[in-house]
């Protein structure tokens, strides 16, 4: 007779092997071209017959059914990035904002319905918030952000005629209202999280033809419930960066950020709900004439079959069906050395709402005018702002994020008037060649501060675009800086290291490519064809060679590795060049003490410039990933470094964001954390170049770039010169009288 023990055991074990309900493992079998007549099932299928059709020919929808009978939601996609690893939920943060989604569709569907998933913070106040809902333009309706629990969905009808086949644009126009306060620190308390996988268009799945628009619409709602588009090939190695740049340029039609890919074998077990949609390459050496094409796999997903070496042809066959958005604006080049408005930079006027506001211009200046010294650029702004604003209300005119003027709003006899034009100079040396940006801040108290705020029907302020902006002109002359190869590169010049290659996940690369296969034409250099962007991991800094790097791999390398619980602040010499008064030596012994390292530091900064070196910049920081110029005499060279077992999707969500836009990663090095983005430095020994012939009309500026970026080079020199000048000065005097005498 059985045993107690043994019984229990025997239940035990045949409870774990009975089926669980839930995700079940899959094994996708991809049917790969090898039978000529399309209606024959394919073996590794059974009982699915696969419908080919070739070059963008649209399929029989009702043919296409597969195994998945739910509605699948189509869902909305921002056409901004965020830095986060949430792939499934998008944030709208502050008082007065909009936010703009992508929407693909197979087919104008009729009678349809937009759905609308999201889940406010419970600071919002419902009674006076909002969000207005347009589908291309068109308004559709309003919400009341009053989910704080949970997310839930809501649904508006979307009138026939306003839905497209492909590409549709859906934008929201957000109020926040703070329910207890009201100021500027409530606006960052005040979100709606707008739930991606449950927000779009619900479509059955016989409606996704096995064509390139169902392709790419099942797509577009793979990547909706946060996985990646897989990418199934015979397991050998991937010509990845031949493949690249084709992918790349069809992740950038789904607008933001760059999907995710991964790379995975033929016949792979997958957790989880069936995919809706794949690609499979065929093995190198083996050719299809009529691919590329799209089948129905087993599991039901649109399996896109594609040559192995020929990615062009199904980047043109995809780019073909859904091509890429609305061209967006390049930014506006500003011309040195005549004013120019802020109309003609794309601003016809600028309003600000809310009790925190930020309104930006950005503008481009020639990738070669450079000007260091103490040249001065002028702001000539036509602005107005309302009555009755609170005690200690400010506008903050910034320029590149430095604050050149600070305005009170809060002058009864100033306001709801129309002000004089206000010249606003400020140095030059606060812009840099390529994109800039003005700004315009403003903080408004609340009336009273622990209350939600009154509504009010007029902005807080206005500033017009008559505004006009002077730069001075300057010499064409440039340094070496990572921002400089961001402009240049495209996707045919980033590749991944071989050490990167056996850590990374491959997907990272055709990511990264996507960011860079559109953009500003500007005015590329003659480095464009040679930008190089390589991705490794720390182990690759020890074979790095160049000025930069050199005697600093392995305190480079230990930035990557190490984690710091408290950042130190590195001291800066220059900082320290005009600190207090030289006479207290005399009475303060610790002053007295640090006396001959002081002088040595002060040297040090008067030699080597504003910049202090990399060894004491490095101290106490910690990065989750590294742009770095090795040397800066290679200038078209640049490698990004990834810590291990680190998700690189921030990382790359940080550099979609800032392609183009003032404040992405600039200098020599340039240190990313998920927490303060991108923080960069700059090396004293840049070299600079000059692309013009040496003039009297150019010298004067020439000279003041060589003297600002490495004063003592120059002022050393210089004041040896007038001391030797002054002693022979001297002995003429003394000879002279002697003379006299």
């Amino acid at each position: 007779m059985m045993s107690r023990g043994a019984t229990v055991f025997l239940l035990t074990l045949i409870w774990w092997l009975l089926p669980r309900e839930g995700t079940a493992q899959l094994i996708e079998l991809d049917d790969l071209p090898d039978v000529p007549d399309a209606a024959t099932v394919a073996p590794s299928e059974p009982g699915v017959a696969p419908t080919v059709q070739q070059h963008g020919n649209r399929g029989v929808a009702g043919s296409d059914a597969g195994p998945t009978t739910q509605p699948i939601m189509l869902p909305l996609r921002p056409t901004r990035p965020q830095i986060s690893t949430d792939r499934v939920s998008y944030r709208i943060q502050g008082q007065f904002e909009t936010a703009e989604f992508a929407l693909i569709l197979p087919s104008v569907p009729g009678g349809a319905t937009l759905a609308m998933a999201s889940q406010s913070s419970i600071d919002v106040l419902p009674e006076r918030s909002e969000i207005g809902v347009s589908v291309n333009g068109t308004f559709i309706g309003t919400l009341v952000p009053d989910n704080f629990d949970a997310a839930r969905t809501d649904r508006l009808q979307v009138p026939d005629g306003v839905l497209r086949t492909g590409r549709n644009l859906v934008t929201l126009e957000v109020r926040h209202v703070h329910r207890v306060f009201c100021g500027p620190d409530a606006a960052f308390s005040v979100w709606t999280d707008i739930l991606l996988s449950g927000s779009g268009v619900e479509v059955m799945p016989n409606e996704l033809g096995t064509d390139p628009l169902g392709f790419l619409s099942a797509v577009a709602a793979e990547l909706g419930r946060g996985r990646a588009v897989t990418i199934r090939t015979s397991g050998r190695e991937f010509p990845i960066a031949d493949a690249a740049p084709v992918i790349a340029r069809v992740g950038d039609i789904f607008d933001g950020l760059p999907p995710d890919i991964d790379f995975a074998q033929y016949y792979t077990a997958v957790d989880g709900p069936a995919q809706l949609a794949r690609v499979t390459v065929l093995p190198s050496g083996r050719t299809d004439p009529d691919l590329p094409q799209f089948r129905r796999g087993g599991d039901g997903a649109i399996v896109l079959l594609a040559n192995a070496g020929r990615y062009a042809d199904t980047g043109a066959l995809l780019l073909g069906a859904l091509p890429r958005g609305a061209d967006k604006a390049e930014t506006p080049r500003l011309e040195p050395g005549a004013p120019q408005s802020l109309e003609e930079l794309g601003a016809p006027q600028i309003e600000g709402r809310g009790r925190y506001i930020n309104k930006a211009v950005s503008f481009r200046l020639p990738r070669n005018w450079l000007l260091l010294a103490s040249q001065r650029a002028e702001l000539l702004l036509d602005y107005w702002f309302d009555s009755d604003l609170p005690e200690g209300s400010l506008l903050l005119v910034k320029v590149n994020g430095t604050t050149v003027r600070l305005l009170p709003l809060d002058e009864a006899a100033s306001a709801d008037r129309a002000l004089d034009t206000l010249r606003i100079p400020f140095p030059a040396n606060t812009l840099r060649p390529g994109v800039n940006q003005l700004s315009f801040e403003a903080l408004v108290p609340g009336d009273p501060p622990d209350e939600a705020c009154v509504p009010r029907s007029s902005p807080i302020f206005r500033v017009d675009g008559t505004t006009q902006l002077h730069v001075p002109p300057s010499p064409a002359m440039s340094m070496p800086d990572i921002h400089r190869v961001f402009e240049n590169i495209r996707p045919e010049g980033i590749g991944m290291s071989d050490a990167a290659q056996g850590t990374l996940s491959l997907g990272i690369l055709p990511q990264l490519a996507a960011i860079y296969a559109t953009g500003d034409s500007g005015d590329r250099d003659e480095t464009a064809n040679h930008a190089r962007l390589t991705v490794g991991v720390p182990s690759d800094l020890t074979s790095m060679t160049g000025d930069v790097v050199g005697g600093n791999n392995s305190r480079l390398r230990e930035v990557l590795l190490t984690r710091v619980s408290e950042k130190t602040e590195a001291v800066d010499p220059w900082e320290r060049v005009n600190e207090g008064r030289w006479w207290r030596v005399f009475h303060d012994l610790d002053r007295a003490r640090e006396l001959p390292a002081r002088l040595r530091e002060w040297f040090v900064a008067i030699w080597q410039g504003p910049e202090s070196s990399l060894e004491t910049w490095l101290q106490g920081q910690a990065a989750e990933a590294m742009l770095i110029q090795p040397d800066t005499n290679a200038p078209q060279d640049v490698w990004l470094i990834v810590r291990p077992n680190v998700d690189p999707r921030p990382v790359v969500a940080a550099l979609a964001l800032l392609h183009g836009q003032y404040g992405g990663p600039n200098g020599q090095v340039s240190l990313f954390s998920s927490d303060a983005g991108w923080t960069s430095w700059h090396s004293s020994s840049r070299p600079l170049r000059l692309h013009e012939p040496l003039t009297l009309a150019n010298a004067r500026a020439v000279v003041g770039n060589y003297v600002t970026i490495t004063p003592g080079r120059y002022v050393l020199p210089l004041l040896s010169l007038a001391l030797f000048s002054s002693v022979i000065a001297m002995g003429i005097m003394l000879l002279s009288r002697r003379r006299r005498e």
